[in-house]
């Protein structure tokens, strides 16, 4: 199959690393691939160097203008009529908007868009909400399917009408990661932060993976470290990560007298390769879909807390696997940092049951088996193939033979 990808940010997110593990699975199995993508970020880089060819939508971007996002339709317009792919697959809000619209006035056979948590629950006002609603609408009614990463967000788009036939609920795969030492992550980090080895080796480490957007709430870990760092002085915060929010969060942290106690260690290549340097991972998103980080986390067999927000609670079990706390929350959520720092045992037991969930429930093989099982099924059907499926789920007793 051709195969083409469209996302409107080319930085390094949930988003933009699902797109990346699509993409280079597709071209192991043999489809020829391409991604369009808004900039020059980090993603595109990625691609590139794994052999992907890409285009930059050089006038895409998340926020709404008529000119740029005119210009940027007209851009994906040329794109999709060059080179007449038979799966159009579209990711984030803008995205999928403009690339629907092109791929169906071009006939694209199979137009899919992966939903990475609905804008509507974004923080908005309501008018704003009730816009993104109806071109949520549209959107869906215009492509051919809809993936839906979380249960709670398939439930969301199955109210809208005349939609339902056409949604698919897919969980996010997570591909086996190389971790740095407990040691290796800590120095790595230490040095990154500006703080002796023989320091940071002493201190209880809680931190976070997150581009800095006000999606990701770390204001409100910002002030849940300041109520911690009162009861535990030996505690510090490392958030992993840059964004538009850096500025104002670095101002937050020194008027909470934190210089000592909360870090932006700012952009760092395979940040999860350093997960084992944490000793509490945090999650306090305003808004999800089914977030990467976790995932990444629970690999490294990390105690989480989270917001109960999108699709977390499907990752997470309360009390069983982590401790999930409402968002917006800065004294409920020190209070669950306080007592992963205070009970290491149950620490250790929810850091394994992580473990064992993500491995069970979120397996990469098994997100590209169905993913590709979408495409070659519904791209032939609408080309007027008639297909049979005969593959075997991974890790079923067929597939082991």
């Amino acid at each position: 199959m051709k195969i083409m990808y469209v996302i409107t940010k080319s930085n390094w997110g949930g988003a933009q690393r699902h797109v990346f593990d699509l993409a280079t699975a597709m071209k192991e199995k043999g489809h020829e691939v391409w991604v369009a993508l808004g900039g020059e970020g980090l993603l595109k880089q990625k691609l590139e160097a794994a052999g992907i060819y890409t285009f930059s939508i050089s006038s895409m971007q998340r926020d709404i203008s008529v000119g740029k996002d005119a210009g940027s339709l007209k851009e994906i317009w040329h794109v999709i009529r060059n080179k007449r792919p038979d799966v159009l697959h579209l990711h984030s809000t803008k995205a999928a908007g403009l690339g629907s619209v092109a791929g169906r006035m071009l006939r694209v056979p199979f137009v899919v868009q992966t939903v990475h948590g609905w804008a509507f629950n974004e923080d908005r006002p309501l008018g704003q909400k009730l816009l993104i609603r109806f071109f949520s609408w549209l959107t869906m009614l215009f492509t051919h399917s809809t993936i839906l990463l979380s249960e709670r967000e398939f439930e969301q788009a199955a109210r809208f009408p005349g939609v339902k036939s056409k949604l698919k609920l897919i969980h996010p795969g997570m591909k086996a990661q190389t971790l740095y030492s407990v040691d290796g992550a800590k120095q790595a980090l230490a040095k990154k932060i500006g703080m002796e080895p023989a320091e940071f080796g002493k201190k209880t480490v809680v931190g976070t993976i997150a581009e800095l957007h006000p999606n990701k709430g770390i204001g409100y870990l910002v002030e849940a470290a300041a109520i911690v760092k009162a009861q535990h002085p030996g505690m510090i915060c490392i958030v992993i990560g840059d964004g538009e929010e850096s500025a104002s969060l670095q101002a937050m942290s020194k008027e909470k007298q934190l210089d000592s106690a909360f870090f932006l260690a700012g952009y760092m290549d395979n940040a999860a390769e350093y997960l084992k340097a944490f000793n509490v991972f945090v999650l306090p998103s305003v808004k999800e879909g089914a977030p990467y980080a976790l995932l990444e986390a629970g690999s490294a067999s990390l105690p989480v807390v989270a917001t109960t927000v999108g699709g977390v609670p499907e990752i997470i079990e309360d009390m069983k696997s982590g401790i999930l706390v409402q968002p917006k929350n800065p004294r409920e959520l020190s209070h669950a940092i306080s007592f992963m720092i205070e009970h290491p045992d149950e620490r250790r037991k929810y850091g394994a049951a992580l473990k064992e969930r993500v491995s069970t429930k979120f397996g990469f093989d098994r997100m590209i088996w169905l993913v590709e099982g979408l495409y070659s099924t519904r791209a032939s059907r609408m080309k007027g193939a008639v297909v049979e499926d005969g593959r075997r789920e991974p890790g079923s007793l067929t597939a082991q033979k």
